[in-house]
């Protein structure tokens, strides 16, 4: 079987457009993600994974001028986001529960400052902390944003960071 140039370059085009037509509608779908977890209220929050959970906040706190990096989903060493701040990195254990969150949310993000060489760490929730879980992050520096605070962020559209 022979092949002219003309269908050979036909059917370059023809690949070339296909993918070009993939990476669109990708890129398209990402866009519109982003665009749909920026609009949520605390309601859709609640019925969000894990995972959008992390990216609603990473693109919250990048619209509002962070530099943020989402870790990997596993392995990530106790944090879900670094936010850069001021000159300084700030780690990030993002919690979308039902329950209470509690202790062990706070240790993994004070285990997560050494690795990330953060000199700040934060709890961000859609629900309530554990009394334990605010004892341990007082008595060790960390901020806890529980649900109201988050309501707060979202309504008034204004990041909370530690002070």
């Amino acid at each position: 079987m022979q092949f002219d140039t003309q269908h050979v370059e036909q059917l370059i085009l023809l690949s070339a457009s296909i993918v070009a037509v993939f990476f669109l509608l990708k890129f398209m779908r990402k866009k519109h993600k982003k665009k749909r977890l920026l609009q949520s209220n605390i309601y859709d929050i609640d019925l969000l994974s894990g995972e959008d959970f992390e990216k609603f906040l990473y693109y919250f706190y990048k619209k509002h001028g962070y530099r943020v990096k989402l870790t990997s989903l596993t392995h990530d060493f106790g944090a879900d986001l670094v936010i850069k701040s001021r000159g300084k990195r700030i780690v990030v254990q993002a919690k979308r529960y039902k329950e209470r969150v509690g202790i062990k949310a706070v240790q993994e993000v004070i285990g997560s400052m050494a690795y990330y060489k953060a000199k700040q760490g934060m709890v961000i929730t859609n629900s309530y902390y554990t009394q334990s879980a605010y004892v341990l992050a007082k008595s060790n520096g960390i901020t806890l944003i529980g649900r109201n605070a988050l309501i707060h962020m979202i309504t008034n559209d204004k990041v909370l960071l530690p002070k």
